[in-house]
């Protein structure tokens, strides 16, 4: 398989697995530069630091401006869902403001387009061999000295007594 549901899979110089979702981020990017004309200015970070988008006080988007920052939000939604993690925190803080969109909050989700346009390389590697982890001791629990070594069920005096033993296989059927 080497491309599903917009994310690119392929194995690196070193045959590790890797999956990255570039196609999906050039549709988005593209659909940014259909919307506004021209590619999304190329930021260092998703959100600004100590950025408080909820003391935003810019003005209300007219209805049209709306549509395009439910849009650019619903994009970038996806793109988390398909392993771009590291704007989780900015689009989920401003999907917050759906029903009152300010012109500050697009200009923020524009930024996060910029995040994206700059980092659309990036790469998830995933391990496909196993660890090896003969070399750690394991540690030998004494449950003597346990709390809970005199531990029992508390059973209510009013519960039904069981008709049989019950089996661990039996759930299995």
């Amino acid at each position: 398989m080497e491309f599903h549901l917009g994310c690119d899979f392929y194995r690196d110089k070193n045959g590790v697995l890797c999956y990255a979702p570039k196609k999906y981020i050039e549709k988005i990017v593209d659909n940014y530069r259909r919307i506004y004309g021209t590619c999304p200015k190329v930021e260092h970070s998703p959100l600004i630091n100590g950025d408080h988008a909820e003391l935003d006080t810019a003005e209300l988007l007219n209805e049209d401006d709306q549509k395009i920052y439910q849009s650019l939000i619903g994009a970038l939604q996806g793109v988390i869902q398909i392993g771009c993690f590291d704007i989780t925190s900015a689009v989920m803080t401003l999907s917050r403001f759906q029903a009152m969109r300010r012109q500050g909050y697009l200009d923020r989700v524009k930024r996060t387009h910029g995040y994206l346009s700059k980092m659309h390389h990036a790469t998830i590697k995933i391990r496909t061999d196993a660890p090896d982890y003969s070399a750690i001791p394991v540690k030998m629990y004494d449950w003597e000295h346990s709390c809970y070594l005199d531990a029992e069920e508390e059973m209510p005096p009013d519960s039904p007594k069981a008709k049989r033993k019950v089996n661990c296989c039996d759930f299995l059927l």
